[in-house]
């Protein structure tokens, strides 16, 4: 019996890898420092401390990275400002149904509270959860299962009987060390080695190229 459902955000709920590329193009750019769409085709997708490595490997270092990261932050805040962020298909849509359905619906997203409460805010989702898990919360980011793991104790659900919903393979890793059943929506920005369960050992609960795949499953819910 599914007790509830956790969602991933970026890539799975929000279409934001786009504009992610788009922000480090500029701040590149802005520090005179040569990237390409090509060079960041290996970013996606990655936990948190591969991608950290590659991004110092490119920039510099650490350091340097950081004081970018937060100039992009700036951009992202201009770009929501204007309206060039959308969300992905069926996302509030499906949220809903979760509701309508009468399981726990949560949201566990490495990203950081501040820039995560900021999406959540301008596209009003935070009423769809019942309770939010921000990767500043956790001590390990995925694929570590940590994340996965606190957001279903707040509700005291059975990670067994839960349902994480994902758009990258190191995402769905961590909801498989959790125990938990996987549904695989994989983010079409990224590239194609990134989107193969088998390539994880995951044979996902249910899979598509969005989330009307959840929503049609929970339509037929008992």
């Amino acid at each position: 019996m599914i007790e509830m459902i956790i969602f991933d955000m970026d890539g799975l709920l929000i279409d934001s890898e786009q504009m992610y590329q788009r922000g480090w193009l500029q701040v590149a750019k802005k520090h005179g420092i040569s990237l390409t769409k090509a060079d960041m085709k290996g970013w996606s997708g990655q936990s948190a401390s591969q991608t950290m490595a590659k991004l110092a490997a490119h920039f510099g270092s650490e350091e340097i990275v950081e004081k970018m990261k937060t100039e992009r932050e700036v951009f992202i805040a201009a770009e929501l400002a204007k309206g060039a962020l959308q969300l992905k298909p069926y996302a509030k849509e499906t949220l809903a149904k979760v509701r309508e359905k009468g399981l726990y619906c949560g949201l566990a997203t490495s990203t950081l509270r501040k820039r995560g409460k900021m999406y959540l805010d301008y596209f009003q989702l935070a009423s769809f959860f019942d309770v939010i898990t921000f990767g500043d919360d956790v001590k390990e980011l995925k694929p570590a299962p940590d994340i996965y793991l606190a957001t279903a104790a707040k509700v005291g659900a059975n990670p067994q009987n839960t349902i994480a919903v994902e758009d990258s393979l190191t995402g769905a890793k961590a909801a498989l060390q959790a125990k938990m059943k996987v549904v695989l929506i994989p983010d079409q920005s990224l590239p194609a080695n990134h989107r193969d369960p088998a390539e994880i050992g995951l044979t996902p609960f249910l899979q598509g190229t969005s989330l009307k795949v959840l929503w049609d499953w929970l339509d037929a819910m008992n």
